[in-house]
């Protein structure tokens, strides 16, 4: 059986994964120059404010972006295999399908956006001393705000053609 039908990858969405992809490995890349940088004890958590309020081994940085990349590859590899990732499994129609497809790949560039700026918080907070990042929260509200208004478009456009 195909699960693949009808999910051609378009030049935009070769395009989305293209981005993703750069934003995984400047994290990575990032990450690797600095790690030999970092005090043994790193800021891992957060105020509002951008202020450190909690504190972990170094190596611990690593979680960060294996989970970010993890995850934004499973929302890659679902976006050709839904119905081998639905629970219970079932048939998925082609109006859902094609909603799926974009909500997974920008799902997956909404995290592949995070990651980096998760990283270089977590890098210069451990690095600088009195370190306080005030706009990391707008920012990542301001991400939120562009993802959702994508998602709410896709999903209105599929609910049009049903």
């Amino acid at each position: 059986m195909n699960h693949n039908k009808n999910t051609f990858f378009s030049k935009l969405d070769w395009l989305l994964i293209a981005i993703i992809v750069v934003l995984l490995l400047y994290s990575w890349g990032y990450l690797v120059l600095w790690y030999p940088l970092l005090p043994e004890t790193i800021a891992v958590h957060f105020d509002a404010l951008g202020k450190p309020n909690g504190y972990s081994s170094k190596e611990n940085i690593w979680f960060a972006p294996l989970l970010f990349t993890l995850l934004s590859v499973a929302f890659i590899f679902g976006t050709k295999h839904q119905e081998a990732i639905t629970f219970p499994k079932r048939k998925i129609g082609s109006i859902e399908r094609k909603f799926n497809f974009k909500m997974m790949l920008y799902t997956a560039l909404f995290l592949a956006t995070l990651c980096p700026i998760i990283v270089f918080t977590m890098i210069k907070a451990s690095v600088i001393k009195n370190f306080e990042m005030p706009w990391i929260i707008p920012m990542i509200i301001a991400i939120v705000l562009l993802y959702l208004p994508v998602i709410l478009f896709y999903k209105f456009k599929t609910l049009k053609k049903s």
